[in-house]
């Protein structure tokens, strides 16, 4: 949760959010992952041969379309064995894209569609292009069907009424001491932002905090895995996420954009805290970026569209400006603060 003391408080998306899992075929091999994508700028093009970039593509395909077949006659024979656990198998896309990156020397999905759009006036390679496609339309169409079929929170919440405001009063656990808190407790309280954009976010008095649905153990385990230093709470029975509108969804964490994206964690060697399986909460929940002021006002509210939607610091300045300031003076404000950081 991004808290802001004086005068605003922003609450950032959970480490349940974040977590993705990556997995080999086989479907009890569940490791969680977190964090951000980290994008890695693309060497000196290489030549690709056609062959090469067609037979990786040709692959890709072939692996993407066995996943989706198998997954599709396991939710047709039983819906409900299907979910919550056999569904994981289709987080073997990332396996499939890293793999796929590799073939071609390239490090991100960006640099990859860059590759093949040089080629695609090759008929082999078009052919492949359009194939792959064709293939993530139909992955995502599967998603949405179960997303509908079951009634997902995230189908329920869509286009209903959020909060404006939460209450001081609600109720929270500390991930650190395990202790219950309000929020009255954290808001209008300065912290210290270790962020790279941090004397950014102090000029207008931001505080950042995180909040997970999770239980306490398993956020202590975050917190050591990832270093975090920033104040976390918990609210384990999603009282808050539901007002706020963040629900779960299958179609939005697992669409196949979303996993090829995350294809790019191995690729770029990152590190993720090791969670165990039996801590793992919802995966499929949704966070989102929100800024409150100092009486728990929603100034700002960004309900993420996939796990790697988020908004972007300017964003975020904006509305604090907005809500410090007068009309007038807000943009130019704005304007100031990044002309000034830009110079140190």
């Amino acid at each position: 949760m991004l808290n802001r003391p004086r005068p605003n408080t922003s609450l950032s998306r959970d480490p349940n959010t974040e977590l993705c899992t990556r997995l080999s075929v086989n479907s009890d091999d569940v490791r969680p992952v977190g964090g951000y994508l980290e994008t890695a700028t693309m060497a000196e093009d290489a030549a690709i041969s056609e062959e090469t970039l067609t037979s990786g593509l040709s692959l890709l395909v072939s692996l993407g379309k066995i996943l989706l077949q198998n997954a599709e006659q396991e939710a047709a024979a039983s819906l409900e064995s299907f979910v919550p656990h056999k569904i994981t198998t289709l987080f073997g896309l990332i396996t499939a894209g890293e793999d796929f990156y590799r073939s071609i020397g390239v490090k991100t999905k960006g640099e990859a569609e860059a590759v093949w759009q040089k080629s695609h006036h090759q008929p082999a390679v078009r052919e492949q292009v359009e194939e792959l496609l064709k293939l993530e339309k139909e992955w995502d169409s599967f998603l949405l069907s179960l997303d509908k079929g079951l009634q997902m929170t995230d189908e329920e919440l869509s286009g209903a009424k959020t909060v404006d405001s939460l209450s001081p009063d609600s109720l929270f656990t500390d991930a650190r001491s395990g202790e219950s808190v309000t929020l009255g407790q954290f808001l209008g309280q300065g912290q210290k932002l270790l962020l790279a954009n941090q004397t950014l976010l102090e000029a207008r008095s931001v505080q950042v905090m995180v909040v997970s649905f999770g239980n306490v153990e398993g956020a202590q385990l975050w917190l050591e895995g990832t270093g975090c230093t920033f104040k976390m709470l918990m609210d384990s029975q999603r009282k808050v996420y539901r007002s706020l509108g963040l629900g779960s969804s299958f179609s939005k964490v697992l669409k196949f954009g979303c996993l090829m994206q995350f294809s790019e964690y191995s690729i770029a060697n990152r590190d993720f805290p090791d969670v165990p399986h039996r801590l793992l909460e919802d995966i499929y929940q949704l966070g989102g970026d929100v800024l409150l002021d100092e009486m728990g006002k929603v100034l700002f509210s960004h309900p993420s569209k996939d796990p790697l939607d988020r908004p972007s610091l300017t964003d975020v300045l904006q509305a604090a400006v907005a809500d410090s300031t007068g009309p007038e003076e807000k943009h130019e404000h704005l304007e100031e603060t990044l002309l000034n950081n830009s110079n140190n």
